[in-house]
């Protein structure tokens, strides 16, 4: 007598957990295209970028910028302010530049030499001051020559005084004063003057204190 052998006929089933294996590896696998986009068999997916990446780009952006910053406002300052502390000889063929040389923390300026004064003294107190240093009180030549007094603040005694006889105004080494030096804006009861600012001086009583500005030419 024959066998009968009973046989299962129902379909494979397939095993997922391969395939989705094989899925993964495929994309694991994939080289990255074009602008960054990794290519597979799969839905392309971008390359996620790092917040600290950000954030250090940025960081270094603001920092470049405020150097460029910092570089610009130095160039605008040095440009604006020429007077130098200066000891240093410079050859005399080139007289438009020429500098010094002036005592130590003078300042000097196109060939003359300046020290701001914070004491305050009379006016005579102040000139002897001055001639005690080899200078004398400060002396308005010329706008152009001395430009950078424009800039000054506060008042100061300066060689200017008012002559007793006739009334004119003089500085220390008797020469008149011009109409084009500074302007001068009579107080009553003032036969010194004081330099303010924009090269515009005031007339004060010899006797006030005030500080002083002493000068001298460069040798």
């Amino acid at each position: 007598m024959s066998k009968c052998h009973n046989y299962d006929l129902k379909p494979a089933k397939w095993d997922t957990s391969q395939e989705q294996q094989k899925q993964r590896l495929a994309l694991t696998t994939s080289q990255p295209g074009e602008n960054g986009i990794i290519r597979g068999r799969y839905p392309i997916e971008k390359l996620k970028i790092s917040p600290m990446f950000v954030v250090r780009v940025l960081a270094i952006a603001l920092a470049i910028r405020f150097t460029l910053n910092t570089l610009m406002w130095l160039a605008i300052f040095k440009e604006t302010f020429q007077p130098v502390l200066c000891n240093k000889e410079v050859p005399v063929s080139s007289r438009e530049g020429y500098c010094g040389p002036c005592p130590n923390n003078w300042i000097c300026h196109r060939n003359n030499c300046y020290q701001f004064f914070n004491e305050e003294k009379t006016w005579n107190q102040s000139q002897a001051s001055c001639l005690s240093q080899n200078s004398s009180l400060l002396k308005i030549y010329s706008k152009e020559e001395q430009d950078f007094l424009k800039l000054v603040k506060s008042y100061h005694w300066m060689g200017l005084v008012q002559i007793p006889a006739n009334g004119s105004w003089q500085w220390e080494d008797g020469s008149s004063l011009s109409y084009n030096q500074l302007t001068l804006v009579e107080i009553p009861k003032g036969s010194c003057a004081v330099y303010g600012s924009s090269f515009k001086a005031y007339t004060e009583d010899c006797a006030n204190l005030n500080t002083y500005i002493c000068m001298k030419r460069a040798v």
